[in-house]
């Protein structure tokens, strides 16, 4: 089951499209529109692939589909450079699961079952937090690594970095508080909502990714053993 969330002509709507659940896509499609987001479906993964944009402001990707899984699904719209929100759907509820769907770019895991009420609120936490990083619109540099907010775009040495929300948040995070040592509990404070429920680990992914891309700089993310990380240039 694959959905996606877009952007309508008018605002900040969305779209969502899926899948091979036709009672889950009902219910979905049902209180998404009441909840004032505009609706499309894809029925399995190669359709969502086809129909994937750089618009779209949330996607909600199945982990169980037809053809290629969610998980696919995701590292093909990661390896686009799209650095769209990505929400799993699964009814899997082992570590191993949500770890690879943090490995591949996933944003959020939500398990079934769930609320809609949940989802809808976790679209909108999400949605808040990327207008919220946006809105200050602020280009922050350390020697040859720069982020702008704005445009959630990462640069280092004049090339971008292909960073999903999560990993990009957290960066920005580090940089705008540089040499501050944060434990990995407040790390998940700071960079998932407080409702949302991830592992330690999770944090310890997201750091792995963002160091193997930032290649001979990836020591400016610092693991202090015992304690938690910090973002420590060397000028």
């Amino acid at each position: 089951t694959a959905y996606e969330i877009m952007p309508s002509l008018v605002g900040s709507e969305m779209c969502i499209r899926d899948s091979d659940e036709p009672d889950i896509r009902e219910i979905l499609r049902y209180n998404l529109e009441k909840a004032g987001f505009n609706i499309t479906e894809a029925v399995n993964g190669d359709d969502a692939l086809d129909k994937v944009s750089k618009d779209l402001d949330l996607a909600i990707l199945d982990i169980m589909m037809p053809g290629r899984d969610g998980y696919e699904v995701c590292r093909k719209i990661r390896e686009q450079g799209n650095t769209v929100p990505i929400v799993f759907l699964t009814a899997m509820d082992r570590e191993f699961d949500e770890v690879r769907g943090l490995e591949v770019g996933g944003d959020d895991y939500v398990r079934k079952p769930f609320s809609p009420r949940m989802l809808i609120a976790r679209i909108n936490a999400i949605l808040r937090r990327v207008d919220q990083i946006s809105s200050k619109g602020t280009s922050i540099s350390f020697g040859d690594l720069e982020i702008n907010t704005l445009t959630y775009i990462a640069k280092l040495e004049g090339n971008e970095l292909h960073l999903p929300r999560k990993e990009f948040e957290l960066l920005a995070f580090f940089m705008n508080q540089p040499n501050i040592i944060f434990s990995r509990e407040e790390l998940l404070s700071r960079i998932w909502e407080e409702d949302v429920f991830v592992v330690d680990r999770t944090i310890d992914v997201h750091i792995n990714r963002i160091r193997s891309k930032l290649g001979i700089y990836k020591n400016w993310i610092e693991t202090v053993k015992g304690v938690g990380y910090r973002f420590r240039p060397k000028q």
